[in-house]
């Protein structure tokens, strides 16, 4: 009955609000062409490494790595957009959470550990990603304790330099976020409640679960560095969705790991520091749709799809409908919302029915 329920509110939101990619007022750069050959793509290469396994089959073994082995540490980082629900309660209304169970924000960890479940890379990395990261929140504190000037780290020259001088910072899956008094380092500004004022911390360190959740943080920024720092050499917005999933495949070897890196990337891109200073190689990917928050677009797009991959698409999209589109009145936040919602439908229908491939 949930299926259906949620099928029928997508259905009547879809059809007037959206048409394959276009929201209201806002232009994609994404086209249906485009996005059916590339669906192929990664239908054919999921299917080409899991031969044996249905969609539904994917969906419980993606789901079942990520109720056991990450939703124990979620909640040191409290992600407000979300509540868990007992599963007890979950069992009756078919829902793990309201709007979202806060585990679902990791299902791209979920991608990763399903397809390698060691996290081995084919080659070491250091961990770029980690200290790139603490450098942009060590930098942003610096700024708002009025000891640096206004920066954008994408425009500073120096940036791997800097990164590579922070490894130390980050070293053995630490994160540091105490000076050498045992305090926290964090924004100064009287007047102000400390829960207000923005830390180097990420997350709740008195959470029981923090360290755990510091570690495993520390280990997918180690495994994610190699498309990170490869996407640092390229050009603003020249490379493809298309390349960007390529590369990624030439690096760990496995479609739904690439679904889960690429994702992991864009949100600590995003979500790390404040985007005008911080965010790097989300500018990095050709503009999807119209507007000003490349990098929101980029971490939208890629998570809204490993949504959608494992059957969520329906529920996501009248949760983005109703927050993004009637509350927030966003429409390129939900124009990018149901281009990704839509392109992981291109991606089911194209590994349920192969034969459609033939035809692009």
């Amino acid at each position: 009955m949930k299926k259906i329920f949620f099928s029928l509110l997508a259905l009547t939101i879809s059809l007037p609000s959206f048409a394959a990619g276009e929201g209201k007022h806002v232009a994609t750069y994404f086209s249906k062409d485009r996005m059916k050959s590339f669906a192929c793509t990664i239908a054919q290469s999921i299917k080409t490494t899991y031969p044996n396994k249905s969609l539904h089959e994917l969906r419980g073994d993606i789901l079942d790595v990520l109720r056991k082995d990450i939703n124990p540490w979620v909640d040191a980082y409290p992600i407000p957009a979300g509540i868990s629900l007992p599963g007890s309660i979950s069992k009756i209304t078919g829902l793990p959470g309201f709007p979202m169970d806060r585990s679902e924000y990791y299902i791209p960890n979920a991608f990763i550990l399903y397809g390698n479940p060691s996290r081995e890379l084919k080659e070491p990395s250091e961990n770029y990603f980690a200290s790139y990261i603490h450098l942009a929140r060590s930098r942003y504190i610096s700024y708002l304790n009025g000891e640096e000037k206004r920066f954008k780290l994408r425009d500073e020259s120096n940036l791997l330099e800097q990164i590579e001088a922070n490894l130390p910072q980050v070293a053995n899956y630490a994160f540091p976020y105490q000076d050498q008094n045992g305090l926290p380092i964090m924004q100064r500004k009287v007047g102000v409640k400390e829960k207000d004022l923005y830390k180097l911390a990420i997350g709740v360190p008195t959470h029981k679960k923090y360290d755990q959740f510091v570690y495993e943080s520390q280990k997918y920024n180690e495994f994610s560095s190699p498309l990170f720092m490869w996407l640092l050499e390229q050009e603003d917005f020249s490379v493809s969705p298309e390349k960007l999933f390529n590369k990624a495949m030439e690096i760990y070897g496995n479609p739904i790991v690439a679904l889960g890196v690429i994702p992991w990337v864009f949100s600590g891109d995003a979500l790390t520091v404040h985007r005008g200073t911080s965010s790097v190689v989300s500018y990095k990917i050709e503009r999807l749709v119209d507007g000003d928050d490349i990098p929101g677009f980029q971490y939208h797009f890629w998570g809204y799809l490993t949504q959608g991959v494992v059957g969520n698409r329906a529920r996501v999209e009248a949760l983005a409908y109703v927050y993004e589109y009637l509350i927030q009145k966003d429409y390129p936040d939900w124009t990018i919302d149901a281009l990704s919602l839509y392109f992981s439908q291109q991606i089911r229908k194209s590994f349920k029915n192969p034969e459609l491939c033939g035809k692009n």
